[in-house]
Parts: structure tokens; sequence; C-alpha cells
């Protein structure tokens, strides 16, 4: 796309030429507008694909933490367990 506007921009130059110097400051001047707002398009894009980048290694470390929280879970649920087990002993001996 760029390779295009600076074809057409070389074109209306050489026609500039021909309409005098009052054409060829404003082609300048336009030319200069199209480069400012390339460079404002830019840091949007970029911060859009830094939050894509970022948002897709938080999903990662989310469904990594999942995976390790599970783990821990089933460790917690069979110690609780082991001692439920364990205090039904103990009344068994205070009762019997």
């Amino acid at each position: 796309m760029e390779t295009v506007l600076r074809d057409l921009f070389f074109d209306a130059f050489s026609n500039a030429i021909k309409w005098g110097p009052g054409m060829i400051l404003a082609l300048v001047m336009l030319y200069g507008l199209y480069r400012v707002i390339l460079k404002i398009f830019d840091k949007p894009t970029q911060a859009l694909m830094n939050q894509a980048s970022s948002m897709d290694r938080l999903s990662t470390s989310i469904q990594e933490y999942v995976k390790q929280d599970r783990s821990e879970h089933r460790e917690i649920i069979i110690l609780q367990k082991v001692i439920l087990e364990k205090i039904e002993r103990l009344k068994g001996g205070f009762d019997g």
C-alpha cells in the first residue's frame, strides 16, 4: 500500500511542477500529513499487538495455575479423608 501511495505522490509531484509552486507546497504538506497519520496509527496497532500477546500469556498462565491447583486440591481432599478416618477411629476408641 505504501508503494502505491508513494507512486501516486511522485506522479502528482510531476504534475504539480506544471501547475506551480503552490501545488508543490500543498503536496509536500499532504505527504507530511500522510506520514504523521501513519505514525498515529502505528502506536495503537502496536499496543493492540502487545495486549493480545499479554492476553495469550495470561491465558497460558491461568491454565497452568488451574492444573496445579487441582492437584493440590486432590491432596487436600485426600488428607481430609485421612484425618476424618483417624478422628472416627479415635471416637470409636473413646466410645468402646
